[in-house]
């Protein structure tokens, strides 16, 4: 019997532990609840003996780790043969009902360099690949995995791109193969947008296009962080440092108005193209246009 509360800042590997948990049950469709909630429906099921198993497995996929008199109790004197986990994006370990999980229970996948490395390395030998140290640092300079929005997925599509095209992965591969992932040149672009200087800012848009959809998206992602920066930036006087630029990076100023309104404007397009109501091109031209109709 397990009782798991699994979170971090890395999602891929929460997802990766998250598909693994339900390997392997036996009618999955009667031993495997997924809900996003501890209701009486739940507590039943865990109540529940399996069915032609050994085992159940009650999984929760939880926005925030809260109070909650029924799963506290439940936890008190949970079944025998009923696994438990909880998948949380947000876990203050001040709460009560952090502590009802033993330290063994709890599972903490966040990002971090030598977890990276480890990875990595993984990853190729798994591939039949090898990665020089030189090649690896051009690829986590090209990356920057200490961005908010890049995660193991963007490490990952690097890779295979790169173990397809060669056993022995070197640094000029590596700057060939893989789009550098700049804040400097996210902030040029938002300097373009704050000067109104459209013909421009739509030709590297086109450029930007010819890496494709998620290439899109990425710079998407990059450029809301950078949004996110400057609001920043512009509301509680930080420092460049405080915030994660370089001293020496040009940033553009922005109020703090102009700066949450080109939040929400990236965030809605963001959303729009994963959701397939925006196309890629599309999406990034509007909301180019969008950002440069926002007034100082």
């Amino acid at each position: 019997m397990k009782i798991e509360l699994i979170y971090g800042t890395e999602p891929y590997l929460v997802r990766e532990y998250r598909e693994d948990v339900v390997k392997g049950i036996a009618m999955p469709d009667f031993n495997v609840l997924v809900s996003g909630q501890f209701t009486d429906a739940e507590r039943d099921f865990a109540r529940q003996a399996p069915l032609f198993s050994d085992r159940k497995v009650l999984v929760l996929e939880l926005e925030k780790l809260s109070a909650d008199d029924m799963l506290e109790k439940y936890l008190k004197d949970p079944s025998e043969r009923t696994e438990l986990y909880i998948f949380a994006k947000d876990v203050d370990r001040r709460l009560g009902i952090y502590k009802k999980f033993p330290k063994d229970g709890i599972r903490q996948f966040d990002k971090e360099p030598g977890m990276l490395r480890r990875w990595v390395s993984e990853y190729v030998a798994a591939k039949g690949c090898r990665i020089s140290a030189s090649a690896y640092n051009e690829l986590v300079s090209r990356i920057h995995y200490d961005l908010d929005d890049v995660s193991l997925y963007h490490v990952k599509a690097a890779l295979e791109k790169l173990c397809s095209t060669a056993d022995d992965i070197t640094p000029e591969l590596v700057a060939r193969l893989v789009a550098a992932n700049e804040k400097e040149d996210v902030f040029s672009l938002i300097e373009l947008i704050d000067r109104k200087e459209t013909e421009e800012l739509f030709r590297q848009a086109d450029i930007m296009l010819r890496g494709g959809g998620q290439n899109v998206i990425g710079t998407l992602s990059l450029l809301l962080r950078s949004y996110r920066i400057l609001y920043k930036l512009s509301v509680c006087g930080c420092t460049l440092k405080e915030v994660g630029v370089h001293y020496r990076t040009y940033v553009p100023r922005l109020s703090g108005r102009q700066a949450d309104a080109g939040v929400d404007v990236i965030q809605d397009v963001i959303n729009g193209i994963k959701s397939g109501r925006y196309m890629p091109d599309f999406g990034l031209r509007f909301c180019f246009a969008r950002l440069c109709q926002i007034r100082k």
